[in-house]
């Protein structure tokens, strides 16, 4: 044998210990790995099954804020200033009526649109 294979053996023998200790280190981290990866996949099948029976409803973020009257009316009235029509005495805006409130509104306004256009070409047309 060369001296270079020799000195390759000696080493190999050396750290014969420490390469099998880092063997079965390797060997049950891997083992680890694979075994969470498996577990999060099955809680992510029953978590979609849950949520698509209806089993279970994921809680919905909400905030509340609780402002002071103070800041109520400043509010108020910078709603009020912008032009917002829908602003009532009380804090609360009801947005079904504000909806069908402005809906109307805008057929009135078509309608008095129509009125006019027509009338002003059956003039022109006179």
């Amino acid at each position: 044998m060369s001296q270079a294979k020799v000195d390759r053996y000696k080493q190999e023998k050396y750290n014969r210990k420490n390469n099998k200790k880092k063997g079965s280190a390797k060997k049950i981290l891997s083992y680890a790995i694979v075994t969470l990866v498996g577990v999060a996949f099955v809680v992510y099948i029953g978590y979609s099954i849950a949520v698509a029976t209806g089993m279970y409803t994921p809680p919905v973020a909400t905030t509340h804020v609780e402002l002071s009257q103070s800041e109520l009316e400043s509010l108020r009235s910078k709603l009020i200033q912008n032009g917002d029509k829908n602003v009532k005495g009380d804090t609360s805006v009801d947005t079904t009526t504000a909806s069908s409130e402005t809906t109307s509104e805008k057929a009135t306004a078509e309608e008095s649109t129509t009125v006019e256009e027509t009338t002003a070409e059956e003039t022109t047309a006179q």
